[in-house]
């Protein structure tokens, strides 16, 4: 029987299979039920050890919740990067390897930088990116070549050595007095943070920072991820919009998708409250709504070879314990569901106010 099943030690209750599967049909094909966020890197260790073989198709049974879509979001951009096909699996019927949709391709590169300055924009990755984020790397040269952005290595401990803060408000506000000195120190136009490691040490989360660096006018990403700090830059420059940086947390055949963070620039909300980041109960995190209407759903490959940039429409807001804080569900067409469910971009996505899809395409 090839199963395998994940799961992150972050979440400490029982976690069942989110449905049912024949026997017959776990004995003829490799099955692997993602049940919760932060097991990307377990699947690689599946792959190095030959229990899972990318020569193979392999399925990924999802729920709808504790991010476990977008943890095989991740795990399926990886199989395609390595020339494997997989499928997401979100029912038991639902077993048919679909026609895999491309995203627009950046054929070569440009003669000019994308993000046009006297000099290369310097951008700011604090630690390392996140270990589940593992199709999500990028080459520094060509970021530098491509976009004429420079990535400048911080330690993570200029972060931790703040030591533990205060659990609530008075802490995340000492979080982002610290981030907003090290942009200030580096000379920094954007940055990303490898926020997840501040649970352990500081006893907070960055969600504040990050939201008021972004609200302020400096791009700023979560998780250390690279390629959505990239992407958030074009958008600023593009549209000059505010960035909501997103995981997919449950996607329909039809087109209609839910996603999730812990953090976005209050700038884009209609009301705002505090409450504990998700996956780890402690610190400040925000929940969110946005007004409804017209967003631009967009993402770009670490490579800079492929660019979603699709005009959605965000229908209505919600809240559930079991998942990220700000949640929105997105109107889009069955094409889009199709991407994500079989050639998804990594897993973070942007979302910004406004149709501008025609303004990357040109």
């Amino acid at each position: 029987m090839l199963l395998h099943i994940l799961s992150s030690e972050m979440h400490k209750e029982e976690l069942g299979l989110p449905f049912e599967v024949s026997r017959d049909f776990l004995n003829a094909n490799q099955v692997v039920a993602v049940l919760t966020g932060g097991t990307e890197a377990k699947f690689i260790h599946l792959v190095e050890d030959g229990l899972v073989d990318l020569r193979k198709p392999v399925y990924l049974m999802v729920s709808g919740h504790s991010n476990s879509l977008a943890a095989s979001l991740e795990i399926l951009s990886y199989i395609r990067q390595h020339k494997g096909v997989g499928k997401v699996m979100m029912s038991a019927d639902d077993t048919e390897l679909p026609e895999v949709i491309e995203t627009a391709e950046l054929t070569q590169a440009p003669t000019e930088a994308i993000l046009h300055s006297d000099k290369p924009l310097r951008l700011g990755v604090v630690g390392f990116p996140s270990d589940w984020l593992i199709s999500s790397g990028v080459d520094y040269q060509q970021v530098l070549d491509k976009m004429n952005c420079e990535l400048v290595d911080i330690p993570i401990e200029e972060m931790t050595s703040l030591g533990e803060v205060d659990p609530g408000m008075k802490g995340a506000e000492a979080i982002y007095q610290r981030l907003k000195e090290l942009v200030k120190k580096y000379d920094l136009q954007g940055v990303t943070l490898r926020c997840f490691d501040l649970l352990t040490t500081v006893k907070n989360t960055g969600c504040i920072a990050l939201s008021k660096l972004n609200d302020e006018g400096i791009p700023a990403a979560c998780e250390g991820d690279i390629p959505t700090l990239l992407t958030m830059m074009i958008c600023k420059r593009l549209t000059g919009e505010l960035c909501f940086q997103v995981n997919p947390a449950r996607i329909k055949t039809n087109g209609e998708m839910l996603f999730a963070h812990c953090t976005l620039p209050l700038g884009m909300t209609e009301k705002h409250e505090y409450t504990t980041h998700f996956e780890s109960g402690i610190g400040v995190a925000i929940h969110g709504d946005l007004p409804t209407g017209d967003y631009t759903l967009v993402k770009m490959s670490g490579d800079m070879k492929r660019l979603l940039a699709v005009d959605v429409e965000l229908e209505r807001c919600q809240f559930e314990s079991n998942l990220c804080r700000t949640q929105v569900w997105i109107k889009a067409t069955p094409l889009v569901s199709q991407y994500f469910l079989t050639s998804p971009i990594h897993n973070h996505h942007i979302l910004i106010r406004g149709h501008h899809a025609a303004e990357f395409r040109k």
